[in-house]
């Protein structure tokens, strides 16, 4: 059963399809095949997947007292592999996707602020919060809990994704709101009845299943795909044009 484990652990990576979401707002229309099919098509995901885990898999065969797999340990093992130059690759490489990280955390908190009212202050200043709120973070010892953190994340995540690709492989949203996507906030409920349903029912089992604890750990990710999927499937044969357009 290794290779359910490993596809099991692999799942916390669909938060990079969050990413997508995010950054295909930005794109043009005319670009969308090309950002499909390479930037966040075949190519990146080889990176993500394919790359990444035969590097794991090297380091974990040649770096010695390795220990457990953390996240200390992986950089701790790329100093000794490489030197500065480890060094100099997880500055690039960890400056890069945190940039991204800051942006949409930014970005996501001062939407869900928009929900409530006005926001007192622009991006730069929810840049801030997000920093300050990281930095307390990092002050109460994370790594000590980060691997059960990201579990916990990472069903979370699976159980987004799930809903997502109901709501994108059904043709219901077509059906009640048409072919063109509504994203404007103030044409979008705050709310979908659906969607939080689905998601945090799908969370709920698959976190009951982790505290289970023993073989349904290792179930717990694909067990919230797949409730979070069929939940929303379902749900989305009754569902009303409010839930998803507010303006006529």
């Amino acid at each position: 059963m290794g290779w359910l484990s490993c596809f099991v652990y692999y799942m916390g990576v669909w938060v990079l399809m969050m990413f997508t979401f995010d950054y295909a707002r930005f794109g043009r229309q005319e670009d969308a095949g090309y950002h499909a099919y390479f930037n966040f098509g075949m190519p990146f995901y080889v990176m993500v997947f394919l790359v990444s885990g035969l590097f794991g898999m090297f380091m974990v065969g040649t770096v010695p007292d390795l220990g457990t797999v953390t996240e200390v340990s992986v950089l701790l093992a790329l100093l000794k592999i490489m030197g500065i130059g480890g060094l100099l690759f997880v500055w690039v490489t960890q400056t890069r996707i945190n940039t991204a990280n800051y942006y949409l955390a930014a970005v996501n908190l001062e939407a869900l602020v928009q929900l409530f009212g006005k926001p007192p202050f622009g991006r730069i200043g929810w840049a801030i919060v997000v920093g300050a709120i990281v930095y307390l973070l990092m002050l109460i010892d994370v790594f000590s809990y980060l691997l059960q953190a990201l579990a916990y994340q990472g069903i979370f995540v699976v159980a987004w994704v799930a809903v997502a690709m109901a709501h994108i492989f059904s043709s219901r949203y077509e059906q009640l709101v048409g072919s063109t996507i509504e994203y404007r906030s103030s044409h979008v409920p705050a709310f979908n009845p659906l969607g939080i349903i689905a998601w945090f029912a799908a969370a709920a089992v698959g976190i009951a299943l982790h505290l289970w604890g023993g073989a349904y750990t290792e179930l717990s990710a694909p067990a919230t795909a797949v409730v979070g999927f069929c939940i929303y499937a379902l749900g989305l044969n009754s569902a009303k044009r409010e839930w998803f357009l507010t303006a006529a």
